[in-house]
Parts: structure tokens; C-alpha cells; sequence
């Protein structure tokens, strides 16, 4: 895949990350190791969500690693003033290690998605580059998953909504989330030179209008349109509700189709879509009067602000469709535009660390971890999350050995899996170590379509219960006996330093 990362999105960075570097380093505090975590605390609908933007982050390091002295001194001298760490910063090479869910993944409230093991200011300066790739990703991804539940697997959805991003890369990347959550193609130019993946459109309503108003204008237009397009690679899909859907487009439609030789025998895509009115009353009005020409298989597009709300009323009530294109719902997620997704240290030194609140859902889980996700009887069953380290919970899954999992608030709260009755799989991967980028995040390796493939997989070892758009059924996410232990006992610490 093409790089979108430049060097400048290490710079499109808060203040303080850089403030706290230049103290750390004066302290000489900046040789420690840290960890530290990207996680979330809840979702749109208290479900999962469909992990995106990984791979970036670990290419954003590497592209870090491998910028040149004398290029960071251009970009960081205008900025840092203080000549010592922006010696450092100019000669910093992260020799690190990220562990990573992989796109496509299912991931919950409070697992750990990502995981930085490296040297202090390293991590630090990394925040909110992190935070802005991943936050805006994950929340496209999700709705476009969202959405794609609401419609099935069968219906084409087709992201539309580069013209209503926040600007390139939003468009870009915004395109690329959606498609690993679930859309089947899409309409950027730029995305298909990036990753590789056909665009696709249609036509515009200016397009109909330039030929003249009416009745004659439209089929004039239609007319040049399939004239030109027939045998090509484009679909040929007519934009029926510019004037009056039915009384004009429709019968436009039909009569530029069979003038122009176009039916069922054609070997392309043929269709009409419809960008307005009461989308279920006249996809059923144009489908009959489709099927009373013979045109059995001409394909309709429905479009206009749709969403998994909306599609959802569309197919209770019979619409007759084959596609939805989407566009704000998916290029800035309108109902729920920003992620919560947080990155917290969790050990400095080997030596585990969290943050303390009032506010129980600001209180952090400490250490470097590891996540399992459990399999029993042949859905995915619970996740435990486990201390990377020596973790006795840990050492029963591996065993396949009989294990009871407790819900962190909730100790009454437990379930048992019998001795070989289950069988795991670990959620973080390796993609970058000791500085160095591995086979999951290579260029060769890493295919959007791959991604979206590896998510419905997941989602087929999910039951319904739990896919479904309102309150889904509870997933467990428990943590490991030795980590919860851990976390009591440095609550108490924390508590006693406080008297």
C-alpha cells in the first residue's frame, strides 16, 4: 500500500508532548522503558467495534525511524528552540515494540488495541498522532459496519461520502475504514491510486440538468450517457429522480434502455438509482415497472442520507433495492463523529503504573497485557485479558485446562469453561519489533478486501445476540485473576498514600 504518512504527522502533535520530552530529558528520566496502551471506553451502541488503522500506526513509526537527521531538523527547528531535545529528537530511533490488533478485528470496551513497548519520550511523542489515525478510523469502520448488518451481506453498499469528509486525508482514510468495515466499493479517485481497490459513480443531477430541463433534457442525457458508456467498464446507472421519478425518470429510463438495445442479455451492470422522496413507495413503483418492461435485472441504487436506521425501515418495509450508497453516515460517522479511544501508560520500568480516579471509567488497568479471546462451542464466548508475563489464567488457556472467569465489577459474576471444552486465539500480533516492521504489516502482505474478509469471519463466530444494532447482548471482558489481583493491590497502595 502507498504511504499517506508523512513526517508532518508527527508534528501535528500537542505541546505538552514535547514540553514534558525537554523535562524528561534534562532529568535524564527519558532512558526509561515504558508501555503504554491505546483502548476505549464504550461504543456507539455498547457493542464491539472493527478495528482500523493499525497497520498506520506501526508504518508511522517506521517512516519515523527512517527520516533522515537532517530532514527532521527541517521540520522540527521552526517549532523546538531548545537545542538539546531537538538534537534528540533529530537522532531518535524507536527500537521498540507494537503489538496490534489486526484491521478487521472485533474489538471492546477496554482491551488494549494497541500496545507501545519502548523507550519513554518515544511513546510519548507518538500519542496524538496515534490518537488522531486511530480514533477517526475506528469510529468509520464501526458505522460502516453498522450499516453494513443492517442491510446483509447481499446488498452492495458503496461508500459515497468523500465529498463530505474533513478534508484529504479524512477522505482517504475515512474511504479505506469504510470499506474494512463492510462497504463494497467506493467513489474516490484518490482511494482507488492508494489502495488499489476500483472506484465507482454513477451520474450527478447537474449532469441531467446541462442538457436542458424536462422530459426531452433528461432522456437526451440518459440517451448520450448509456450511448457513450455501453460495453465499457462503467455501470449504467440512470439518476431517474431529477424532474419527477416516476411520471418522467422511469419511463426515461426504460425507453433510453431499449432504444439503445440494453436488457437482460447485457453483459455489464444496468440500473437506476434514486436520490430522493419516499424511497420504499417508489423503488417498489420502479421495480414493477422494470420487471413489466423485462429489465428483471436492472439494479437500484438507492441513495439520499441513508444510514443503518433508515436501510433498516427500508427492508422492513419491502423496498426493492440492490445497492445503498452512503455518504455522511460513514464519512464523518454524523451520530457518533468522535471516538473515545484513550492512550495511557501502564508500566514504566517493568514496573506497573495506572491512574487513579473518582470517575471509575478513568481508572486504568496497569501492566503490560496480553488478550484471548475464548471459543466454546464454536462462538466466540468471552475475551481475558491476562498479565504478559508469568499470568497462571494465561498458563490454564494454553493448557486447555478447566478456567473460571469473574467479571471485574462484578465478583459474583463468573463463568466456567470445562478442560478442552474451548480453544483460544490471541488478539494482539506483532507488528513492529525491535524497531523493525514484520510480515503482518508489509505492503505485500496487507490487502484491505483481506481485512474485510478477516472481519466477517469474526463476525460468523459471533451470535446473533451479540451483532445485533440495539442493545446487544453483554460479551464478557474479563480480567485475569493475577492482573484484577494486581490492580487491587495497587488501588490499595494508591489508597495509603493518600493517608
Amino acid at each position: 500500500m502507498h504511504s499517506l504518512l508523512s513526517f508532518l504527522h508527527f508534528i501535528n502533535s500537542d505541546r505538552y508532548q514535547y514540553t514534558e520530552s525537554d523535562v524528561l530529558l534534562m532529568s535524564e528520566h527519558y532512558q526509561a522503558q515504558a508501555v503504554f496502551e491505546y483502548f476505549y471506553r464504550h461504543s456507539e451502541d455498547g457493542g464491539y467495534t472493527v478495528v482500523s488503522g493499525t497497520t498506520d500506526v506501526a508504518r508511522l513509526m517506521h517512516l519515523f525511524n527512517n527520516t533522515d537527521a537532517q530532514e527532521r531538523y527541517r521540520y522540527f527547528s521552526p517549532i523546538i528552540h531548545e537545542k538539546k531535545i531537538l538534537d534528540y529528537l533529530c537522532n531518535l530511533q524507536f527500537k521498540g515494540n507494537i503489538y496490534a490488533m489486526r484491521e478487521g478485528e472485533m474489538a471492546y470496551e477496554y482491551e488494549p488495541i494497541i500496545v507501545i513497548e519502548g523507550d519513554l519520550i518515544a511513546a510519548k511523542i507518538l500519542e496524538t498522532p496515534l490518537l488522531n489515525t486511530m480514533n477517526f478510523q475506528m469510529t468509520i469502520a464501526s458505522k460502516a459496519n453498522r450499516i453494513r448488518r443492517a442491510a446483509g451481506r447481499k446488498i452492495s453498499l458503496f461508500a459515497f461520502g468523500s465529498r463530505r469528509a474533513h478534508g484529504l486525508d479524512s477522505a482517504i482514510l475515512g474511504t479505506k475504514a469504510a470499506l474494512i468495515g463492510g462497504c463494497s466499493s467506493h467513489s474516490s479517485l484518490a482511494a482507488e491510486y492508494i489502495f488499489d481497490i476500483p472506484s465507482i459513480g454513477t451520474m450527478s443531477h447537474s449532469y441531467i440538468q446541462s442538457f436542458g430541463i424536462g422530459h426531452r433534457g433528461e432522456f437526451q442525457a440518459f440517451d448520450s450517457f448509456v450511448k457513450t458508456k455501453k460495453g465499457q467498464s462503467t455501470a449504467l446507472i440512470l439518476l431517474i429522480d431529477t424532474y419527477d421519478t416516476l411520471n418522467i425518470g422511469i419511463k426515461n429510463a426504460i425507453a433510453c434502455f431499449q432504444k439503445n438495445g440494453i436488457n437482460d442479455e447485457y453483459k455489464g451492470i444496468y440500473g437506476i438509482r434514486i436520490d430522493s422522496g419516499d424511497l420504499a413507495y417508489l423503488s417498489k413503483h420502479c421495480r414493477k415497472a422494470l420487471n413489466e418492461a423485462g429489465l428483471y435485472k436492472a439494479h437500484i441504487i438507492l441513495t439520499n442520507g441513508l444510514d443503518e436506521f433508515l436501510i433498516e425501515d427500508l427492508i422492513q418495509q419491502g423496498a426493492c433495492f440492490n445497492s445503498v450508497g452512503i455518504g455522511d453516515a460513514v464519512a464523518v460517522n454524523r451520530s457518533n463523529p468522535c471516538f473515545g479511544g484513550v492512550y495511557k501508560l501502564a508500566a514504566i520500568n517493568q514496573q506497573p503504573v495506572m491512574k487513579i480516579s473518582e470517575d471509575l471509567c478513568k481508572t486504568t488497568t496497569p501492566h503490560l497485557k496480553e488478550v484471548y479471546r475464548i471459543y466454546h462451542q464454536g462462538k466466540a464466548a468471552a475475551d481475558l485479558i491476562c498479565l504478559a508475563g508469568e499470568d497462571r489464567d494465561k498458563k490454564r488457556l494454553m493448557n486447555q485446562e478447566e478456567i473460571t472467569i469473574t467479571a471485574e465489577h462484578n465478583r459474583l459474576a463468573q463463568t466456567t469453561f470445562p478442560a478442552g471444552s474451548y480453544h483460544t486465539r490471541p488478539l494482539l500480533v506483532p507488528m513492529m519489533i525491535n524497531g523493525e516492521l514484520t510480515d503482518e504489516v508489509s505492503s505485500d502482505s496487507y490487502r484491505i478486501s483481506e481485512a474485510r474478509d478477516f472481519l466477517y469471519h469474526n463476525m460468523d463466530m459471533f451470535s446473533e445476540e451479540h451483532l445485533r444494532l440495539r442493545n446487544p447482548h453483554l460479551y464478557k471482558v474479563d480480567l485475569s485473576g493475577d492482573l484484577y489481583q494486581l490492580k487491587v493491590n495497587l488501588l490499595e497502595e494508591g489508597r495509603k498514600t493518600l493517608k
